[in-house]
């Protein structure tokens, strides 16, 4: 189930694409009816070790996350129009090879973080 629920929601927040106004006003109206779940199942997996799947897919993240900084000169996300949003989706795709090159860079980090953030987890239990 968490599988679904991990997979379901990666789709969600994955804007390769261009969403009209009535595809977003939906997938509010999902996320919010399955954000419990959402939740749950966070929790739940942030208590194992991620899979190297998982950790291409937060250093991915986090390598366009900087990307998207630098060109908007850490404007957040939300203040921008959405025409400005698309138009920076779009220049991301482009530069897909080098976001991958960053993400492969920022594996160890990644795991790094992730190994203290457990042990911290397990100290915290004491």
């Amino acid at each position: 189930m968490e599988d679904k629920l991990e997979k379901l929601s990666f789709r969600e927040f994955q804007l390769d694409e261009v969403m009209s106004r009535s595809a977003r006003i939906k997938a509010s109206q999902r996320m919010k009816r399955m954000s419990k779940r959402i939740q749950i199942a966070k929790k739940r997996a942030l208590k194992r070790a991620p899979t190297t799947d998982v950790l291409q897919k937060r250093a991915k993240k986090q390598a366009r996350d900087q990307m998207y900084k630098k060109w908007t000169r850490g404007t957040p996300k939300g203040d921008l129009s959405i025409s400005r949003r698309a138009e920076l989706e779009k220049r991301l795709k482009k530069a897909g090879p080098r976001v991958d090159r960053m993400a492969k860079r920022l594996v160890p980090q990644i795991r790094k973080q992730d190994r203290e953030r457990r042990s911290g987890m397990a100290q915290k239990k004491d």
